[in-house]
C-alpha cells in the first residue's frame, strides 16, 4: 500500500497572501501615480513660469531699443528742425493726428507735454482722435510716447512717412520721392530715414485671447498710425522718468519722477525706468496668486489679485542714447 507524504503536495496561495499581495501592488500603484501626478504638476508650474519669463522678455526686448533710440533725427539732433512737409497724418479709425505727430509741444498739439521726444502720463492723456483698442485702456497704468527717426538709413518707399535727414534739419515726406528743399543738397550731408512714432499702452482686452490685458501700441505705418498687439497678458505698465535737475546738466540722473511731475517737463530726460506687471492667459489649476505688487508710483495702492493667475513683475531702467541736455 502506498504511503502519502505531505511534502510531494501541491499548495496554492492562500487568501490571506492574495490581499496581501494586492495591497502591496496598490500602494505601488498609488505610489506611481502619485509621483506622475506631481512630475505633471511640476512641468505645469514650470512651463508657465518660463512661459511668464519669455513674454516679459519679450516685452522689454521690442521695447528697449524704442527707449534707448528716442530723440535720435537721423543726422541732427533736434526735434525742432523736423519739418512735417505740409502732410497729414490720420489715426485708424480716427481723426487727424498730424500735430501729435509732428509736433508734440507745438501750438495746437494734442499731445502730452513732451521733451526729448519721450513723454509718458496717464491713459487720459491721450489725444482723442486716435482711439485705443476697443476694450479701453486698463485704469492706473501710464502710457509710453516715443518720436524718433528709425535706427538706421533707408531705401526710398512710396506710401511710408520718411524723413530726408541732414544736418540742419530734416523734412518729411510721404510719396517715395526726396523733397524739393534737399534736391541740391551734397548727398554725402543728407541720408533717408523712417519716422517712428509709438504710444505704448496696456489694454483690458487682446486680439488673440477673451478677457486677457495685453501690451498695444499705436504705431506709425503706412501714412496712419495704426493699433497693434504686441504681447498678452502684460496688465499693468508704469513709468519714471530718469531727470538732470542740476543747473548746468552734467548728464547724470539726479532723481526719477513719475511723469506728471512739474520736473518732467522742464528737465533733461536721461533715462527710463520700466515696472511691467504680467500674467498667464489661462487660470492654473488649484493656484492662487496671494502675492502682492508694488507699482512704482506709490500713490498707487498695491496690487492684491487672489485669482488663478500666475504672474511675474520686472523693473528695467533704460538710458537713452540720445538725451538732450539743453
Amino acid at each position: 500500500m502506498a504511503t502519502f507524504n505531505y511534502k510531494d503536495r501541491q499548495a496554492g496561495m492562500t487568501l490571506i497572501e492574495l490581499m496581501v499581495s494586492m495591497l502591496i501592488g496598490l500602494f505601488l500603484m498609488l505610489g506611481a501615480v502619485t509621483v506622475y501626478n506631481q512630475g505633471r504638476q511640476n512641468y505645469t508650474v514650470n512651463e508657465s513660469v518660463a512661459r511668464l519669463q519669455e513674454n516679459l522678455r519679450f516685452a522689454l526686448d521690442v521695447l528697449e531699443p524704442d527707449i534707448r533710440l528716442a530723440g535720435f533725427w537721423g543726422m541732427h539732433s533736434e526735434d525742432t528742425g523736423v519739418n512735417p512737409g505740409g502732410l497729414v497724418v490720420n489715426c485708424q479709425g480716427g481723426g487727424d493726428v498730424t500735430n501729435w505727430v509732428f509736433n508734440p509741444t507745438g501750438a495746437g498739439a494734442t499731445g502730452l507735454a513732451a521733451f526729448n521726444n519721450i513723454q509718458a502720463g496717464a491713459a487720459g492723456l491721450v489725444t482723442a482722435n486716435c482711439p485705443a483698442f476697443p476694450a479701453g485702456i486698463v485704469v492706473n497704468t501710464d502710457l509710453l510716447e516715443i518720436r524718433r527717426a528709425s535706427s538706421q538709413p533707408a531705401n526710398l518707399i512710396a506710401g511710408e512717412v520718411q524723413l530726408q535727414s541732414g544736418v540742419n534739419g530734416s523734412t518729411a515726406f510721404l510719396n517715395g520721392a526726396v523733397p524739393p528743399d534737399f534736391i541740391d543738397v551734397d548727398p554725402t550731408r543728407m541720408n533717408t530715414f523712417g519716422m517712428v512714432v509709438n504710444a505704448w499702452y496696456v489694454s483690458n482686452g487682446s486680439n488673440s485671447f477673451a478677457n486677457t490685458p495685453s501690451l498695444r501700441r499705436r504705431t506709425l505705418r503706412g501714412g496712419q498710425i495704426v493699433d497693434e498687439e504686441v504681447i498678452a497678458g502684460v496688465e499693468n505698465m508704469q513709468i519714471q522718468l530718469g531727470i538732470d535737475t542740476d543747473a548746468v546738466p552734467d548728464d547724470n540722473v539726479d532723481q526719477y519722477v513719475d511723469p506728471d511731475s512739474p520736473l518732467a517737463a522742464v528737465n533733461p530726460i536721461l533715462a527710463v525706468r520700466i515696472w511691467m506687471l504680467i500674467r498667464a492667459t489661462d487660470t492654473e489649476r488649484g493656484f492662487i496668486d496671494g502675492a502682492t505688487y508694488a507699482p512704482l508710483d506709490d500713490g498707487l495702492a498695491p496690487i492684491q489679485p487672489g485669482d488663478g493667475f500666475r504672474r511675474m513683475q520686472v523693473s528695467k531702467t533704460i538710458y537713452l542714447r540720445n538725451a538732450r541736455t539743453g
